[in-house]
């Protein structure tokens, strides 16, 4: 018995790293294709609109990362169910309310920008904006396990995750004076720390079985 209980615990244990790397991956490759894409010289004036001495992001970038950073999700997830390493969510209100929230994140805030910008100045490309992702990305993944008042800790779960990731970056892209391919570097990285974030959370709620029905 207590080897059969042993065996057991190991396999969920092998199974949560499973759920992990296969967030980690998809993140990575997510990252990689929107750097890549909006790296390219060809696409720059569908991506960006030009000013003086730098370029602005339009809507179709900041869709464009959303769209890429929820389909990199949904493909790890689905993969992490298929293969048995997550109960699945039988929700589907839940599920589409998380998804929407993940796809419109950074649309949201970039429709937001130029009025906080009026009123905020910088302060808000800069700080505000970032904080305020995090935040809705936190409200998604709460509302996918099925409990807002952890709200709190998802958004300080999230910010810590970000906080690292940002420090890769600066690390790496300082170590190998990367400026001008800095866009293929940045995202795969913060891309894979975001779905580490997230796989992490959903792995310690469902560990806590606190999934609830809708």
């Amino acid at each position: 018995m207590d080897e059969v209980s042993s065996n057991v615990s190991r396999s969920a244990y092998d199974d949560r790293f499973l759920v992990l790397g296969v967030f980690l991956i998809s993140g990575f490759l997510s990252g990689l294709i929107f750097g890549w894409l909006v790296s390219r010289q060809e696409l720059e004036l569908f991506f960006y609109v030009k000013g003086d001495k730098v370029l602005f992001p339009r809507y179709s970038y900041w869709f464009t990362l959303s769209l890429i950073h929820l389909f990199g999700l949904v493909g790890a997830y689905t993969v992490s169910c298929s293969r048995e390493w997550l109960d699945p969510i039988r929700s589907r209100r839940r599920l589409m309310s998380a998804a929407l929230m993940v796809g419109l994140a950074t649309p949201f805030l970039r429709f937001l920008t130029p009025s906080m910008n009026a009123i905020m100045g910088l302060t808000w490309d800069f700080l505000v904006a970032p904080i305020g992702f995090l935040v809705l990305v936190s409200l998604a993944i709460c509302v996918l396990t099925g409990n807002l008042r952890l709200l709190p800790v998802a958004a300080v779960w999230n910010l810590i995750f970000a906080s690292v990731g940002f420090a890769f970056v600066y690390a790496v892209v300082r170590a190998l004076n990367a400026r001008t391919w800095y866009e293929l570097l940045e995202w795969p990285i913060l891309e894979s720390m975001m779905s580490l974030s997230i796989a992490s959370w959903i792995v310690w709620r469902q560990r806590s079985n606190t999934w609830r029905s809708a």
